[in-house]
């Protein structure tokens, strides 16, 4: 048979030249994807090769901030909101209202025989850039609820995180100050909202009232009513006099409108008191229906329990952070300074942490870049620093030529969904038994390919990419799973050079010795990690519902999911999996290759020789 080409090349002719056939139409999707990710990190990573030449001291130290820092550009390229430059505009004016109230004026029953003093409950919030204020209205403080840290917290109107948003720029230095009822201004920090309140946090326990949320006053109509402020400047307390509006046929408002048609910004998140001077409510924004009477909407007060409640913010489920998620409609602001951060959080597929976390220096745990053991940059590495390891002279306790190896058989995977990583890991490369040509595969993990929401089942729209430093990428295309040994093997889809894949199906001299030595890849920079250890007798204490899978005093991280596991010699042990206990559990080689060596052939080995044996 003769393929026909613009420049007439025979079948016969291309194999008796060691020629190969393509025989796709043109660039394979995934791999499409693949050439624009690399194509935006090469142009914003650096304009000069892949692998610059080894520098050291400052410079070195120079470059690794530059990777790092444009690791970030891209993420908040791909993930983040564009920001507009900072702007010069007129500081924001204070407006004063209503009449000033001084301490123990105006007293706020909160049972038959208790009053607290309405001063004691307000203060100001103001958001400000730099030292220009952008806004300022008022908020009113909390009940602590159960924390682990000292904290106070105050509810105020979602007018603020609108103006924060509004006012956002790509210095991000925005910052939230709080006045307190005794003229001192603290630090907040603005996290929780909704469409209606917000929510403002102060490091400590600021000696201000809270309001009592089991006292619910409800307004009527034709109540006579007080609204209270705080303005952030002079720490005065402000009221006003108004009334309850009546509502419209199908308005679905509460409003309420003042005696005086005073408007001020600095109402807003202040309380709305009814004609005993109860709490009704909170003040949210002033509202223009059109028919040139200016109000002011508000959420009464048992709504506003019902809304604090479902925040899980005053009787949290529970105090730490595993596996949490925002409530149904609660949104939580990005801080000012973590863009980059929660750009990064989100490209690898990590959750977005609550408020506060990051504010308060909190550290992601178990993520895929901790790196374990003793690191080994590879031939080339430009950067003087290095993820910190936790164990050293491991490396030296193998043979030249075993180190040699590993490096040129131990590669990195990562699933991606479009950009958002799902996964990574380790792999190792190896010889694909039954294949004339020695089929060049990778033993992994099948976690590389499990679905996030369900871990039963394969997630068909990952894409695999591969990497073998210190310049050598390329797709993978899973060939093979077994999600009963958490199995998995891959395929390139080009070819890698100068590597020495490992033939784990060929019986070779097993050391006795119970040292063994478990390998990994790092994530980020592709360095080789090494932990040593023992294999334990039998597998009491395992986590892994699996009765062939064995353990080693081994510690690793989660990147070295996949990573063999060797002797000192080199020889084939098993692969690692990690269940973030003090061992490793690993399945052993044996137990693979009685997996593996069930698969007669693989997907694309079957159809490259079902392809030559057409021809």
């Amino acid at each position: 048979m003769v393929l026909t080409t613009p420049i007439h090349v025979t079948t016969k002719t291309l194999r008796n030249e060691g020629g190969t056939i393509d025989c796709t139409r043109g660039v394979s999707r995934e791999q499409r994807a693949i050439n624009r990710r690399n194509k935006l990190e090469s142009s914003l990573v650096s304009s000069r090769s892949y692998v610059p030449e080894r520098r050291s001291g400052k410079a070195a130290n120079e470059a690794y901030r530059n990777f790092v820092e444009n690791l970030c550009a891209i993420a908040v390229q791909r993930f983040g909101e564009p920001f507009r430059d900072r702007d010069v505009n007129v500081a924001f004016e204070e407006r004063s209202f209503g009449h000033i109230v001084k301490p123990g004026e105006i007293t706020c029953p909160i049972s038959t025989n208790y009053a607290v003093d309405l001063s004691s409950l307000v203060v100001s919030i103001a958001l400000f850039d730099g030292d220009k204020m952008l806004f300022a209205c008022s908020g009113i403080t909390i009940p602590h609820g159960r924390t682990r840290q000292s904290l106070t917290r105050f509810v105020t109107s979602a007018h603020l995180v609108t103006q924060f948003n509004e006012n956002r720029n790509k210095d991000d230095k925005l910052r939230v100050a709080v006045r307190l009822p005794n003229n001192t201004a603290t630090d907040g920090f603005l996290g929780l909202y909704d469409k209606d309140i917000a929510i403002v946090t102060c490091l400590g326990f600021l000696g201000v009232r809270p309001i009592d949320l089991d006292h619910k006053a409800k307004p009527f109509p034709g109540d006579s009513l007080k609204a209270a402020g705080r303005a952030f400047n002079s720490g005065s307390l402000m009221a006003m006099r108004g009334s309850l509006y009546q509502k419209r046929p199908l308005e679905h408002l509460n409003t309420w409108v003042s005696d005086s048609q005073d408007i001020s910004k600095a109402v807003l998140g202040g309380p709305l008191l009814g004609c005993d001077n109860k709490i009704l409510g909170i003040n949210l924004d002033i509202y223009d229906p059109g028919d040139a009477i200016l109000r002011y909407t508000f959420l009464p007060m048992d709504l506003l329990c019902k809304r604090l409640k479902h925040f899980q913010i005053l009787n949290p489920k529970k105090l730490d952070f595993r596996g949490y998620t925002l409530p149904k409609d609660v949104l939580s602001v990005v801080p000012s300074g973590f863009m980059q951060t929660i750009c990064r959080l989100k490209s690898h597929g990590y959750p977005i942490p609550p408020p506060l976390v990051l504010e308060f220096n909190g550290q992601l745990l178990n993520h895929f870049e901790e790196c374990f053991g003793e690191l080994l940059p590879w031939k080339g590495y430009p950067y003087r620093h290095t993820p910190g390891g936790s164990e050293e002279g491991v490396w030296n306790q193998l043979p030249k030529e075993v180190v040699t190896d590993v490096s040129r058989r131990v590669v990195s995977l990562a699933s991606f969904n479009g950009y958002v990583r799902s996964f990574a890991c380790t792999g190792l490369l190896i010889k694909w038994h039954g294949s004339k040509a020695k089929h060049t595969v990778i033993l992994t993990s099948a976690s590389l390919v499990r679905g996030r929401c369900n871990e039963d089942c394969i997630d068909n729209s990952l894409t695999i990419e591969v990497f073998l430093p210190p310049n050598q990428r390329a797709g993978g295309t899973l060939e093979f799973y077994n999600l009963d040994y958490n199995i998995a093997i891959v395929s390139l889809k080009k070819n890698f050079n100068a590597i020495c894949p490992d033939d784990i199906f060929i019986k070779s001299a097993q050391n006795t010795s119970k040292k063994v030595v478990a390998i990994g890849r790092d994530a980020k920079f592709g360095l080789l990690m090494a932990a040593s250890g023992e294999v334990k007798r039998g597998n009491k204490g395992c986590k892994l519902d699996c009765k062939d899978v064995q353990l080693s005093t081994c510690k690793i991280k989660k990147a070295g999911i996949g990573g063999p596991l060797i002797n000192l010699d080199g020889s084939f042990v098993g692969m690692n999996f990690w269940e973030g206990s003090g061992v490793t559990p690993f399945l052993p080689r044996h137990k693979i290759v009685e997996v593996l060596s069930g698969v007669n052939s693989l997907p694309s080995e079957w159809y490259y020789f079902h392809l030559n044996a057409n021809w």
